[in-house]
Order: C-alpha cells, then sequence, then structure tokens
C-alpha cells in the first residue's frame, strides 16, 4: 500500500474493480446515489465469470414471492443456509446457528437485502428479470427450506439458456453507459492508498494506466473475482486436485494481496466451488470451456475407474464434484478420480447439446471428447486406452483389472432399479431438484422419468470427467456492509469487497442454482449503498429510497 500523495492524477468518489455482475451492479447504484464512478477492469471487455454462467439468481423473498403471497420467513431461511453451509457447524437452537459471527452476518446480510438489491436494479433499467417459479432449491426437501420454490429468478432476455449471464452482463454494462461511468479496460488495481488512520482514500492503477493514482473520496470495492486461475495459489491454499476451471481468466485473486496489505482477516482458503468437467475439453479449449453442470438422459451413468456407480447422476454440480473426492483408506487413493460417464445410443441421439458442458455433443460437433465402440468390452479397451494418453490431468489413472465385469454387474443392477423406480444407492430422481435437473434436457418415460436401463445393444458412448474448480471462496473477512475486516476485529475504513474476490459466507454449499450470482449482485448493492452514504459510521448512513416491485 501507498501513502497519500501531495497530489492526486484524478479524483473520484468511488473506484470499483471488475466488471461481472457485482462490480457493474455496484457501479451503477453507486451512480444512480450521485457518486461519481470510474471502474477499472483488467481485461479487455466486460463479464468476469458471469457471463459464462445461466445468470440465474437465488433471490430469497424476492419480489415476485411477495406479490404471489410466497412466504419466506426469514428464521427458516438462514436454517437453510446455515445447515448447507456448515454441516458440522450448524446448531439450530445457537444465536449463529453454530456458525462463525462474520459468516452468520453474512448469511443474515444476504436475506435482508436480496430483494431490495434486484428490486433496485430493476427500477434503474439495469437489470430485466423474471421468475422461475416452479424451480427448486437443490435441497428443498429438507425440513429447513419451508420455502423450496420461487427463489429463482432469471434474465428475462436470457430465456433460460445458456447466454442468461451474458445477457445480464450486456444489461448492466449499457446500465453504466447511460450514466456515463468510465470503464478503463486492460487495466487493474495495482495497490491501495491509505491516510495516516489506515482508511483507504484511493488506489495505483496498473495495466494501460500504470502509475495513475486515483483518489477515491467515499471508497475502493473490489469485485474482482476469485484466485481460481492462480495455479500457485490453489496448490497453497486448496485442499483437492482439481484439474481445471471454468472461471473468468482474469480471476487470479489479484484482491487477496491488496487486501493483506492493510492487515486483512482471511477465511475459508481452502473450499471452492465445484464441478465435474470433462477432461478432454477443459484440455483443449481452456477458458472457452464450461463444467458439466447437467448430465443428461435417462440411460446415462457415471462410474469409477472400478466400475461402480459413486453418486446420483441427477444430483446438483456441486455434489457431482464432491463425488471425485470420496477417499479409500485400502487404496491409499482417490478411487473416483478419475469418473467415467456412459451412455447409449438412444441418449447419444435425443440429448446431444452444446450447452452447460453436456458431455453428450450436439448433433454436427466435433466429437473428440467421446469414446465410442459397438460393445461393452471394445468400450473398455478405448476407455483404458484415453486414460494412458491423459498422465497429466489425471496423475496417470488406470482402470481396474476387474473394470469390465464390475460394470456389466453395475449395469444390471442400475437396470433393476430403473424399473423398480427407486434407485436403493443412491436416490436418482429422489427429490424435486433431481426431478427438475435431470429433466433439464428431457425426461424418460419410465417409473422414474430419470433412469432407464441402457441398452443391451452398442453402440455405446463414454466420456472421462475430472474435478472442475467453478469457483473460490475464501478470502478477506468482510461485515455486513461489503467492509473489509481486520484480524484484530475493527473494519477497513473505505475498502469493500463483492463477490468471491472475498470470503464467501456459503462455505461449503451450493444453495441452488445461481447462488453465486444473486451474492455477487447483493453484496453490490450493500458496498454500494454504504459507500455512496459518504459515512462509515452505521448511525450516519443514508437509507435507500424505496422502490416498487415489478
Amino acid at each position: 500500500m501507498q501513502s497519500v500523495p501531495e497530489k492526486w492524477d484524478e479524483i473520484y468518489d468511488v473506484v470499483v474493480a471488475g466488471t461481472g455482475a457485482g462490480g457493474l451492479a455496484a457501479a451503477v447504484i453507486a451512480a444512480s446515489r450521485g457518486a461519481k464512478v470510474l471502474i477499472v477492469e483488467k481485461a479487455p471487455q466486460v463479464g468476469g465469470t458471469t457471463k459464462k454462467s445461466f445468470g440465474f439468481m437465488w433471490v430469497p423473498n424476492n419480489h415476485f414471492m411477495q406479490e404471489l403471497g410466497i412466504a419466506d420467513p426469514r428464521d427458516a431461511a438462514l436454517r437453510y443456509m446455515a445447515r448447507l453451509s456448515r454441516p458440522s457447524l450448524y446448531d439450530p437452537t445457537h444465536e449463529t446457528l453454530g456458525l462463525p459471527q462474520w459468516e452468520f452476518d453474512g448469511l443474515a446480510a444476504h436475506y435482508d437485502n436480496a430483494a431490495d438489491a434486484v428490486s433496485t436494479l430493476v427500477s434503474l433499467g439495469a437489470i430485466d428479470v423474471s421468475h422461475a417459479a416452479e424451480f427448486p432449491d437443490f435441497y428443498g426437501h429438507l425440513e429447513e427450506d419451508e420455502s423450496p420454490v420461487g427463489r429463482t429468478l432469471f434474465p428475462t432476455n436470457g430465456n433460460l439458456s445458456p447466454i442468461g449471464g451474458l445477457v445480464l452482463v450486456q444489461e448492466l454494462h449499457e446500465a453504466t453507459q447511460r450514466a456515463n461511468i468510465e470503464i478503463r479496460f486492460d487495466t487493474k488495481l495495482a495497490d491501495l492508498v491509505t491516510d495516516d488512520e489506515g482508511s483507504v482514500v484511493g488506489a495505483v492503477l496498473g495495466g494501460h494506466h500504470d502509475g495513475l493514482r486515483v483518489q477515491a473520496r467515499r471508497g475502493v470495492i473490489g469485485a474482482t473475482g476469485s484466485f481460481a486461475q492462480n495455479a500457485e495459489l490453489r496448490q497453497r491454499y486448496l485442499d483437492r486436485p482439481y484439474i481445471g476451471t471454468c472461471a473468468a481468466p482474469t480471476n487470479t485473486g489479484d484482491f487477496l494481496d491488496l487486501t493483506r496489505s492493510v492487515g486483512a482477516d482471511f477465511a475459508s482458503m481452502n473450499l471452492a466451488m465445484q464441478t465435474p468437467i470433462l477432461v478432454e475439453r477443459i484440455e483443449r479449449e481452456g477458458d472457452d470451456f464450461r463444467g458439466s453442470f447437467v448430465l443428461p438422459g435417462d440411460a446415462l451413468i457415471v462410474v469409477n475407474r472400478y466400475g461402480n456407480r459413486v453418486c446420483s447422476e441427477t444430483a446438483s454440480y456441486h455434489d457431482l464434484g464432491r463425488a471425485f473426492f470420496e477417499g479409500s483408506e485400502s487404496k491409499s487413493t482417490y478411487p473416483n478420480l478419475p469418473l467415467i460417464a456412459i451412455w447409449d445410443e438412444d441418449v447419444h441421439n435425443r440429448y446431444g447439446a452444446d450447452a452447460l458442458g453436456n458431455p453428450v455433443p450436439a448433433a454436427g460437433a466435433d466429437p473428440y471428447w467421446v469414446i465410442t465402440a459397438d460393445t461393452l468390452e471394445d468400450l473398455e479397451t478405448e476407455i483404458a486406452k484415453r486414460l494412458v494418453a491423459l498422465p497429466r490431468a489425471l496423475g496417470g489413472s488406470e482402470l481396474d483389472s476387474d473394470f469390465g465385469a464390475s460394470l456389466q454387474t453395475t449395469l444390471t443392477r442400475y437396470a433393476g432399479f430403473a424399473a423398480s423406480g427407486i434407485d436403493e444407492d443412491f436416490g436418482r430422481g429422489s427429490t424435486p431438484a433431481q426431478l427438475a435437473l435431470g429433466g433439464f434436457f428431457a425426461q424418460g418415460s419410465g417409473v422414474n422419468p430419470t433412469m432407464r436401463a441402457l441398452s443391451a445393444e452398442g453402440p455405446y458412448h463414454a466420456a472421462i470427467l475430472g474435478p472442475g474448480l467453478f469457483e473460490t471462496v475464501g478470502g478477506a473477512i468482510t461485515d455486513p456492509h461489503g467492509r473489509v475486516v481486520r484480524a484484530d476485529g475493527t473494519v477497513v475504513k473505505g475498502l469493500y469487497g463483492v463477490g468471491t474476490c472475498v470470503a464467501g459466507p456459503w462455505g461449503e454449499a451450493a444453495w441452488s442454482g445461481g447462488h453465486n450470482v444473486a451474492y455477487a449482485l447483493v453484496s453490490a448493492y450493500r458496498a454500494a449503498l454504504h459507500a455512496s452514504g459518504g459515512k462509515d459510521d452505521e448511525s450516519a448512513m443514508v437509507e435507500a429510497p424505496a422502490v416498487a416491485g415489478r
């Protein structure tokens, strides 16, 4: 960090770093309250990781729910979030539900501000959202979830498609343009400027505007994303061997060093949101590829290199990601690394699509990642060959010598489950969310529409899945206003963090689809509201104007 210069090169009220959903939303809201705002973006264009998402937003007690009379009690919503965020700490009788105080405060701040944040952005014309009224929470079957449907919103013009995140970013970007907010591309937040009291009063820029000293009279807001793209930091902090990430290339943890320089306290550095990812596609396509967020088809199963199923194939992407790391004391290895998706010709012909990292290729695509054979025996041979060719990503994993026999047993057992409609091993299709996710591309017509026995005749197809990193969770701790907190519990006045560049209070969880995008927007709203009030003490906070819901 640097001391206050004798003369600033430029003067703004608020400086925002990053142009994902969080950064753009913070800038729009601060500007709407009279602040002069500058945005810096390390990349040559807007978007961050948001533009690679569907743009779903998990917004408890949103204005659509309120208009429809759908109750979403605060206490129950906090219990749901807390149980998922910290399963081993969760205590419904404790005043913080067993969570560390900062995490509980973060959950409460999200619930308390989520509806207002979205309604404010809608009223400003910054976003246009619709209601996925029947889309269930990932874990809506838990007793803590008293409002299992209705919390999910999506960009109206995204039409529930893979371009939703891009649409969301475009709308927010257009809102910054209407507000005459300058965005400087190929420019990053290189350093912070602090006064004698330790408050952040400005920033030093890097990149295209290297060395420029900019005063930020009301605050600096970091929205630079996680450290998912920083291999050194992943190795240092994460406790699992991810093979790739679908985060934006600029997510290299820039905000970590900046917050460390002002004495920030850190948390959750070992945690991450995870998803299966097609090994060969991430190897070849890199940053352009997404995780396999949905595995389609009723006759598609996932097995490990021992030929055994290890999870419900219709589970959430976060739970599917966890399956890779089930350990084995007897083998002293990860028996589920890699996993192998296997499907029949019917699934191959019906469920191909180039969306959500689908392992089943779209018609006309170059299916270079797909292994195809006329018999299961030949498929085993080709899978073994393919694994040998991927030593760097998978550590030289090989199929077990009994893979073929175990696979036959697995398929027979799965066929029995499909006939009865009950997956006795992993509960495939047993929750509303699994039925919804399993039917994203289409549903089957069996007793359980997510399950059908694989065809007795080939051809058969397979693809190799590895553990993908969606986003990291750790970073500097922030208070309910988004201010960075020091190790001694004091706040760093003038410095805010939103989204995944700071520690996320969701911990080990994925509350439901779009919780990370929603959290970026809501934390941006909180930070921008506080910063644009011009005061750091709560008693002097300027309240946001009331906004009617759509």
